[in-house]
């Protein structure tokens, strides 16, 4: 009987003012025996979640070696923006991708994933403020509150996270 290796997935928050719920309810999800979690940002102490979340990253984001990694997962919340030009967030979405393996944000993190070149022609969902920049970069807007295309897994957000929680398991399965 074949074993099955556990997969590293990298979680991406903001320093100040990522969505709590987005975060804890995708850890939770796919947090087990079989997942090792590493978490990023720009800060390693104190990152601020909308709702008063702490969390203490495990690293910085550019410290990142994307091939590390069997999945990214963006989180969402106002804070993400600092990642949508961000060079390090890009490289880590797109060797995932050119790689197949899954990548995934939530709500205003899916700007990220459509700045970094990935989203074109794709299936997206997203937070409804930032149709227009996913529309700009070629993706389709579905309005779903979780959609999947391929590899590439997005979310509209906070109304959206048991859902996406239990999509990422799936893809990671």
């Amino acid at each position: 009987m074949a074993t099955s290796k556990a997969k590293n997935v990298l979680m991406v928050i903001a320093h100040n003012n990522f969505r709590d719920e987005e975060y804890t309810s995708a850890r939770e999800a796919i947090a087990g025996s079989d997942t090792n979690i590493t978490v990023a940002s720009t800060v390693t102490e104190k990152a601020a979640g909308t709702q008063g979340l702490n969390v203490n990253p495990d690293m910085l984001i550019d410290d990142v070696n994307p091939t590390d990694y069997d999945a990214a997962v963006f989180i969402g919340g106002s804070g993400s923006s600092q990642y949508w030009h961000d060079i390090k967030a890009h490289e880590i979405a797109t060797t995932l991708n050119k790689a197949g393996k899954t990548v995934a944000a939530c709500s205003h993190a899916t700007v990220t994933l459509a700045v970094a070149g990935i989203l074109k022609e794709k299936s997206v969902t997203g937070h409804v403020t930032v149709i227009e920049k996913l529309q700009i970069a070629g993706a389709n807007y579905t309005g779903k509150k979780v959609e999947t295309d391929g590899n590439i897994l997005t979310c509209t957000g906070t109304n959206a996270i048991k859902e996406f929680g239990e999509s990422l398991k799936k893809a990671l399965n």
